[in-house]
């Protein structure tokens, strides 16, 4: 803590000192908001989002994607807004958890580390085991369980190097699949058959007549909830808080720019798809619209070079959720939200990479083990806990705001120049506050509500309320009884570990 004679300068100085030393763990603060962003932007990885989950949304609702997705795109905006306060206001490593736990408390923050702790190993076996169909348009025969095995080792062992390396590892790969992007909008554009204003309409393929058929509402939202999904993982950038330089400001222009460059990267190449495509009816009949797109315009040979650029996407996006993943584990080991034997290895930091090697190699196992659960185990698993993080962050920017009033009050009676200087660095302060968090609450509410009318969905559902109905027992249980978990997890020590 500093002396009230503290300049405000020197105070700032300190506290980002201070971050890299927390609990005896030594982060390197070595990224600027650039890196961030490239680690951030490898773990949404726009291309493979565009090849899969676009690519499903055009065959299941048509030119209904580009409304869907621009929606989502502002509603993924609004959210950004709301992890960018939150992680100004609270710049720690272990993304949701720590948010949430700071603002909301240990019983909501045990349920969104749950959340993380199921989720991120299972996208990692997701991911990987899908790798092998893009590795196989140039290497025949590959298995997809040994692929996804060797795929999951070699980014654990790339996510243990230090976080400099990472992000120019992370940012080469980046550029790939950027590239690849970019010459499907290229190739939309430059032989486009319908102007925009065609899109306005949402059609869809009538399976019944072949032809096209006016999209529903219902199938509307739909397609932004896959848009939604589909531009998750901007708010990654909140795991690397403490390994970011002037992290109070710095985290929520990462964020942004991580959001913002996403839809833009996803939404840009989709539209020229809807443009550029000869035959709509064909394209959504397509089993792989965009691959179909691809190769229809630019030849066999240039797919399989684009494919080949998409695994290399999904390669690079399981690193960046390796180093994310560990950091959550890194994160509630040093808040003490597990007994100390299990607590204490995880929460040691290596002296010579300046990397949480301990918390990333147990996520890296659990992502090995997953990979041995059904496919559609996995996805049923993880496809409806994005709703539940973004509804306690959501919550948790609604009363975050309280919280800094009631510091801003403390502060104004206070003398020392070293509160006015910490009242001051609280951040960033989303635009049009409440309507960002309560558009989101409205949105997620949407999609809860088609996933129960939707007997589809809920074995999701279920799972996912399973996992946030752990998450609270956890805390009943255990975490409520422990005195120094519950200390660390209301944000008291937060000055000494915070930029």
């Amino acid at each position: 803590m500093m002396s009230p004679q503290t300049p405000p300068g020197a105070a700032a100085a300190a506290l980002d000192t201070a971050a890299t030393t927390t609990h005896g763990a030594h982060l390197s603060r070595s990224l600027g908001v650039g890196g961030n962003v490239l680690i951030t932007l490898s773990g949404i990885s726009p291309a493979s989002s565009v090849f899969i989950l676009g690519g499903a949304a055009l065959a299941g609702y048509g030119t209904g994607v580009f409304w869907g997705f621009l929606l989502a795109g502002v509603i993924s905006v609004l959210i950004a807004f709301c992890y960018a306060e939150l992680a100004s206001r609270h710049p720690i490593a272990g993304g949701d958890y720590s948010l949430v736990s700071r603002v909301l408390g240990p019983a909501a923050g045990a349920a969104v580390f749950f959340i993380g702790l199921v989720s991120l190993p299972l996208i990692v076996a997701i991911f990987a085991l899908g790798v092998a169909d893009y590795l196989g348009v140039a290497i025949a025969g590959l298995d997809p369980l040994g692929t996804a095995l060797i795929v999951i080792a070699l980014a654990v062992v790339t996510a243990c190097f230090n976080i400099r390396t990472n992000a120019w590892v992370t940012g080469a790969f980046l550029f790939v699949e950027i590239a690849a992007l970019a010459l499907l909008a290229l190739l939309g554009f430059v032989h486009v058959e319908r102007p925009i204003t065609e899109l306005l309409d949402p059609q869809a393929l009538d399976a019944a007549t072949g032809g096209l058929a006016p999209l529903g509402i219902a199938g509307l939202v739909l397609a932004v909830t896959q848009g939604i999904f589909s531009y998750n993982g901007y708010g990654g950038a909140v795991y690397f808080a403490e390994e970011t330089k002037d992290a109070r400001r710095a985290i929520a222009k990462a964020v942004l720019w991580s959001a913002g460059i996403t839809v833009l990267a996803e939404l840009v190449p989709l539209t020229a798809i809807l443009m550029g495509a000869d035959s709509l009816e064909d394209l959504f009949g397509a089993a792989l619209p965009v691959e179909s797109f691809l190769s229809a315009s630019a030849g066999e040979a240039v797919s399989v070079v684009v494919l080949i650029a998409i695994a290399l996407a999904i390669v690079n996006a399981i690193i960046a959720i390796a180093l994310q993943s560990g950091r959550l584990l890194f994160a509630a080991a040093r808040d003490r939200a597990m007994p100390d034997a299990i607590a204490r290895p995880l929460a040691v930091v290596s002296a010579r990479t300046k990397m949480p090697v301990a918390a990333t190699i147990v996520m890296g196992v659990l992502a090995l083990a997953a990979c041995f659960i059904p496919f559609d185990v996995l996805l049923n698993a993880t496809g409806s806990t994005l709703a539940f993080s973004y509804g306690f962050i959501a919550l948790a920017a609604f009363a975050v705001r309280r919280t800094r009033a009631t510091e801003a009050a403390a502060s104004a009676d206070a003398v020392s120049p070293t509160a006015a200087a910490s009242a001051a660095a609280n951040g960033y302060r989303m635009p049009l506050w409440p309507l960002p968090p309560a558009i989101a609450l409205l949105a997620i509410g949407a999609i809860f509500v088609i996933g129960i009318l939707d007997p589809a969905q809920w074995l999701s559902l279920g799972i996912a309320f399973g996992i946030v109905g752990a998450g609270f027992a956890y805390y009943a249980l255990y975490l409520r009884r422990s005195p120094a978990a519950l200390h660390l997890l209301h944000g008291d020590d937060d000055e000494e570990f915070s930029a």
